[in-house]
């Protein structure tokens, strides 16, 4: 029998807050199999959150025969996994058995490979990443693109031992002893590129997240912002795959899941519902690594010198084109083009009231963006939005925190990629530690240190004492501290005391704008970054996150980069003191 076309499989890592929404789009893509003309292999991993309902694997693929089947009955699993009715879906051996299966055990092959994900995420945090609350497990990310190549694997990659991927997942998890190794290690699965691989979870859009697959997929789709807790809608999407009769290519396909799926939420924008998503030509991104690199060696060179007009200029530039760019998860990702488009305005802007010398590196910045953006509309197959809260998107987002304590939360995330250990990200991480540690953070103000005021214009009717009144505060060390461990960490570190016992602003176990046990900053009652029933920022119903440590979340929201210690305190001027204040703070410091 000839292969059809297309197979499609779908995982569903609904074992969340998620899970009767799955629930229903697996209905929909059910409802797809019988649609006439159907060429299509379509394939479900369903994990909900009932202890009564197992794992399934389900076969779609016959429209007169559906199918569905325990998995933990399907015997003889590559991966070794715990036969257990409500299997772990963060784990990756789930989503290799289950390809295997599609493509082995039923033996549904076909020319073109689609793998669609469905899950909570939160970029390239793996915090959150597939959330399975009953195994209160979460993906590694450096899994998903380790499983994404074992996929793609041909016969003979795999019997290249230098480049055995199953050693490298054993360096970070176990296997059992009596796992038949041989047959493990040299299973073909799809052995090609996948043909689309689809994230139907939030802000997964990302440079740095869609850099990992450019080798192992053709197109991808996903969005820059969030994604509704209903998820795709699979009906449409998928029924025009299924219903066409003549072959497109993978662009055209892409396209026509964006379109279908951004003409679908247009509905739903009167409820105030605001959504995205972009179909990306994975075969072209090199390019847009390339000028991407080049874009963040310039800014480097921009802030290499404190004391330069540049620096200060460019300053205010980034700092504006910031400001005013589409952003995602809590603001602390911008979308890549609406960035450039705003940086280039503000330097041509600059360049016009400079001297040449320093408007010679402000046209660098320009040529960078340009040609970013041209690179960008190359690998931007179609780009949607619906709803007005990402009508700035064009397709493909990029990290970039307000604040360094943010940075500092996903470090040790956004190091392990590839995109940043070994591609254009080395730069742009570099740019991220300086423009956040040292150009945009406000520093400590040591009390013992005189701090040079600016001088400053006397307004008609103020005298000079009051003036000075407003440029300097009385500060002092509440507490006994090491001088030589306090000044040791430097007004750059980071530290911070390191805000421990803080979980508010991104500030470690503060509950709330730094106030210890307050419900403020909007939090109230809100189990935010897409938790289980939360209504915070704006996400409610959404996939965004899907659990996990709140002082990580609240890291994330946006707030004033300020080296701030623990041992400050003061006031606008000396405050008279009693007799006893005098004696107190005489037996405290003396």
């Amino acid at each position: 029998m000839s292969n059809k076309e297309w197979t499609i499989m779908i995982y569903l890592a609904g074992d969340n807050n998620l899970s009767v929404d799955m629930a229903h789009a697996m209905e929909q893509i059910k409802g797809v199999a019988g649609e006439e003309g159907n060429g299509t292999n379509l394939f479900v991993y369903f994990d909900g959150s009932s202890a009564s309902i197992p794992t399934l694997y389900c076969d779609f693929s016959d429209s007169a025969n559906p199918k569905q089947f325990r998995s933990f009955n399907v015997e003889d699993k590559l991966y070794r996994v715990e036969p257990k009715r409500n299997e772990n879906a963060a784990d990756y051996r789930s989503v290799l058995n289950f390809v295997d299966w599609c493509v082995n055990t039923v033996g549904r092959r076909a020319d073109k490979y689609g793998l669609i994900f469905s899950g909570h995420s939160l970029g390239f945090n793996d915090l959150g990443l597939f959330k399975d609350e009953t195994s209160g497990k979460t993906m590694r990310m450096e899994d998903m693109f380790l499983l994404v190549d074992r996929l793609t694997r041909t016969k003979d990659e795999l019997a290249d031992k230098t480049h055995d991927l199953d050693l490298k997942y054993e360096k970070n998890h176990r296997f059992d002893s009596d796992l038949d190794v041989d047959r493990r290690r040299s299973t073909v699965l799809l052995g090609q590129p996948l043909d689309i691989l689809g994230f139907d979870s939030c802000v997964m859009s990302m440079l740095e997240v869609g850099y990992q697959y450019k080798k192992t997929a053709k197109t991808m789709i996903a969005s820059e912002g969030s994604v509704p807790s209903a998820g795709w809608t699979y009906a449409k999407i998928l029924g025009s795959l299924a219903r066409n009769m003549t072959p497109l290519d993978d662009n055209e396909v892409a396209e026509r899941f964006v379109t279908q799926f951004i003409k679908s939420q247009d509905s739903f924008t009167v409820g105030g519902a605001s959504v995205d998503m972009a179909a990306w030509n994975l075969a072209k991104l090199d390019g847009l690594n390339t000028e991407f690199e080049k874009l963040a060696d310039v800014l480097l060179e921009c802030f290499k010198d404190s004391n330069s007009a540049v620096y200060r200029h460019m300053e205010r530039a980034v700092l504006q084109a910031h400001w005013k760019c589409q952003a995602y998860m809590y603001d602390q990702n911008v979308d890549l083009g609406d960035f450039c488009e705003l940086l280039r305005a503000e330097c041509v802007s600059l360049t016009r009231d400079l001297s040449h010398d320093v408007g010679e590196i402000l046209g660098k910045v320009v040529e960078s963006c340009d040609r970013v953006l041209s690179e960008l509309n190359n690998v931007v197959i179609l780009s949607g939005f619906s709803g007005g809260e990402y009508q700035y998107s064009n397709g493909i987002s990029l990290f970039f925190p307000w604040s360094y304590v943010t940075y500092i939360e996903s470090e040790k995330y956004y190091k392990r990629l590839q995109f940043v250990a070994v591609g254009a990200g080395r730069n742009w991480s570099r740019f991220l530690e300086r423009y956040l540690g040292k150009v945009t953070l406000r520093p400590f103000e040591d009390p013992e240190v005189s701090v040079p005021q600016p001088s400053m214009p006397v307004a008609p009717g103020l005298d000079a004492g009051a003036a000075s009144m407003l440029t300097s505060k009385r500060r002092y060390m509440p507490f006994m501290y090491n001088d030589d461990y306090e000044r040791s960490l430097g007004s750059n570190s980071m530290e911070l005391a390191d805000q421990n016992g803080s979980k508010g602003a991104g500030q470690n176990a503060s509950k709330g704008a730094g106030q210890s046990s307050s419900k403020g900053a909007g939090q109230i009652a809100s189990k935010g970054a897409g938790q289980s029933a939360s209504k915070g920022a704006g996400q409610s119903g959404s996939k965004l996150g899907g659990g996990g440590e709140n002082a990580f979340f609240d890291s994330l929201r946006m707030f004033k980069n300020i080296d701030s210690r623990w041992n400050i305190s003061g006031f606008t001027k000396t405050p008279a003191e009693s007799e006893s204040d005098a004696e107190s703070a005489d037996a405290t410091h003396g």
